[in-house]
Parts: C-alpha cells; structure tokens; sequence
C-alpha cells in the first residue's frame, strides 16, 4: 500500500511540477514531510537532488522510492513523476497544429503561478534565524522580477551580488552578523 501511495504522490507532483525548478520544492515538502522523512532529512533530500543532474521533482521521487521500496520502487516513482508531463507533450504535439494558442497570456499565467510557487518554496525553506537584510534582498528581487520585464534570473543574481558585496557592512552596521 505504501507503494501505491509513493507512486500516486509523485504523480500529482509531475502535474503541478512540469517544468520543474526550486518552485515545486514547497509541494514536494508538504507531501513527504512528515510521512517518509523528517525536516533534517528533507533538507538533506533537496541538497542531494540539486546537486545530482536532472529535476529536483524527479531526484526527489527517485531518493524516496529507493528509501521506501529499493529498485523497482525507486523505478516506479520515478516513472510516476514523469508520466504526466510526457503524456501532456505527446498531447500538446498531437494538438499543435489544430488549436490556435495565444502565447503571451499563457506565458503570463506560467509566470504568475511560478512566482507563487517560489515564494512558497521560500517560506518553506526559510531560515529559522529571521535575517532582515536578507529578507529585503529576497523581497526586491521577487518585486523586479513579478512586477517589470527584467528577467527574474538577473533580479536574483542581482540581489545575491549586492548582498554578498554589501551585506556584511550592512549587518555590522545594523549589529546583525
């Protein structure tokens, strides 16, 4: 039963995880954390899957299928995470050609719903210290990026750069770091 259970939770990942990146780690968390492994583990887990190639969705489902079931299960979980998207490819090539998509609203859809996601990845893997320099880093890049056409990429390189070069004088100066 365990076994049904790894399978269908993946696969309800690869639905809400297509395309995947950091913005499905807080979905992923709320489905396995508690249930297959602790807060520590899970930390480890994503550590482990963002280091390794390919999708940290489908990492995740590989390490808790080998953790809960060895081989076949790691197999199987693996698998269930991406069947959707590979079932939703073949029907969108099938498609293509025979339903007019317009691309800027969907694309805008896409981003909006991944900006939520991130920001939910970040609440979830959010620092147990509370970091005011960096909370404003976090902040002003997820404002440039929803919010103007700069690309969020920069926005995050950005806001990294600056911290790295300011935020120690800025910590000492606020008595933080």
């Amino acid at each position: 039963m365990e076994a049904l259970n790894v399978i269908w939770t993946f696969f309800k990942i690869g639905i809400i995880a297509f395309g995947g990146g950091w913005s499905v780690v807080g979905i992923i968390k709320n489905a396995v954390v508690p249930l297959w492994v602790d807060e520590a583990q899970f930390r480890a887990l994503i550590a482990i899957a963002q280091s390794t190639p390919g999708p940290i969705a489908l990492n995740a489902a590989t390490m808790i299928g080998w953790s809960h079931g060895g081989f076949l299960m790691a197999i199987a979980a693996t698998l269930s995470v991406v069947a959707f998207p590979v079932f939703a490819i073949v029907m969108t090539t099938l498609l293509a050609n025979k339903v007019a998509i317009k691309k800027d609203p969907l694309n805008e859809a896409l981003r909006t719903g991944s900006l939520a996601m991130i920001l939910m990845t970040l609440w979830v893997l959010r620092p147990v210290s509370f970091d005011p320099i960096m909370l404003t880093f976090t902040l002003g890049a997820f404002v440039i990026a929803a919010f103007t056409k700069i690309n969020a990429l920069w926005a995050i390189l950005g806001a990294g750069a600056i911290n790295a070069a300011l935020g120690p004088f800025l910590g000492n100066l606020l008595g933080m770091r």
